[in-house]
């Protein structure tokens, strides 16, 4: 049986669907993935996986760029001739299930949000939203497509524009509870939202609300950090010179990328994502994995997180019950215990990765049955 994970970056595979492609290869799976280029860095971790260069451009509408791209999977699926293709986001889903569907593949279709395209006002989601409306109903509507989303409201959405097409609710990519695990930290009280640097991860909002925190408060101690890079491919990307600005200011501290998420949360008493709409926040997931109560939105994906007192849910984009939150947090160090207790007992239950994989992997072998 041969699978194929079809990625637009191999940062991401890494990040989120590694562990995935291990568990299925020990489950049986002869395993490849389609991606950008990995750095040198992390390619001896996928040694034992066959690879195959696609050049993604997320955001492009080039296009001469998408031709490439497309070629590039068609190589792919010609010389690995997989059994199943797994494709992961949005345009991966739809270049991958129409290729799929033409070589007469089952696909499987990991739609972890819909991203910039539904959650922008710019003129350019706008404009693209009912075409990658009518584009997803067009290719994924199909009995030989398989979809997986990640919360309720996305499940129903689904339901009702890809009736044709089997769907599944999986809980996000999962987190290892061994690698995240709870440090008590004796440090400065801390505030820390881990994401890309975009606007639509709220971090405006959380900058202005640590401003007014700091302002109505001026006699305690606190940090409030940001880790993460902005994104040139999204248009929702903070510039480069606002992120400086903050960090440069003082109220906020601006760690940019940081490749042990652990050792952030291990300084942290608080997982902050003031998000505008998620698949399912895995950020939040391993910070829940840490021991850390919560803060986030009633977004979709965001909100689905919050439940059985692990956390705190904030109304979109209001700064005035954010900084609320913060000092709820801050005053009340019980309720902080006692919510990262709870998302801990989650992380190893609920989202813990062998309990994903092993759904997923399940779904594969449903698939895989039928032909």
């Amino acid at each position: 049986m041969k699978l194929l994970y079809v990625v637009a970056k191999s940062e991401y595979f890494l990040s989120h669907r590694f562990s995935l492609c291990l568990q299925a290869q020990s489950s049986g799976f002869d395993v490849a993935v389609a991606t950008t280029e990995f750095s040198k860095k992390n390619k001896s971790k996928i040694a034992d996986i066959n690879t195959f260069l696609v050049r993604f451009k997320r955001g492009s509408l080039n296009p001469f760029i998408e031709i490439k791209t497309i070629f590039d999977l068609l190589i792919a699926l010609r010389k690995f001739r997989p059994s199943l293709v797994h494709n992961v986001a949005l345009k991966p889903a739809l270049y991958g299930a129409a290729i799929a569907r033409f070589c007469g593949i089952p696909s499987v279709n990991a739609i972890n949000g819909f991203g910039y395209i539904f959650t922008s006002r710019h003129i350019k989601a706008r404009f693209l939203r009912p075409f990658v409306k009518f584009a997803l109903k067009f290719i994924l509507n199909h009995s030989s497509v398989t979809v997986l989303v990640q919360n309720q409201q996305d499940f129903e959405s689904c339901k009702r524009l890809l009736p044709k097409s089997e769907l599944y609710l999986v809980l996000g990519s999962g987190v290892d509870a061994k690698t995240f695990y709870p440090v008590v930290s004796q440090g400065i009280f801390t505030f820390t939202l881990v994401a890309r640097m975009l606007w639509s991860k709220g971090v405006g909002g959380f900058v202005e609300a640590a401003e007014n925190f700091v302002k109505n408060n001026p006699s305690v101690k606190v940090r409030f950090l940001l880790v993460g890079d902005p994104d040139p491919e999204n248009p929702e990307s903070i510039p480069l010179a606002i992120l400086k600005k903050w960090h440069q200011e003082g109220v906020v501290e601006w760690l940019g990328h940081e490749d042990n998420i652990q050792h952030v949360y291990s300084q942290t008493h608080v997982a902050v994502l003031p998000s505008y709409r998620e698949g399912l926040p895995k950020s939040l997931i391993e910070a829940m994995a840490c021991g850390l109560p919560i803060i986030t939105t009633d977004a979709i994906g965001c909100g689905d997180i919050v439940h059985d007192g692990n956390g705190i849910k904030v109304p979109v984009q209001n700064v005035v019950a954010l900084e609320k939150a913060f000092e709820k947090y801050f005053f009340d160090k019980k309720l902080c215990e006692k919510m990262g207790r709870q998302g801990r007992k989650e992380s190893e239950t609920v989202y813990a990765s062998d309990v994903v994989n092993r759904q997923i992997i399940e779904i594969y072998t449903k698939i895989l049955q039928k032909i």
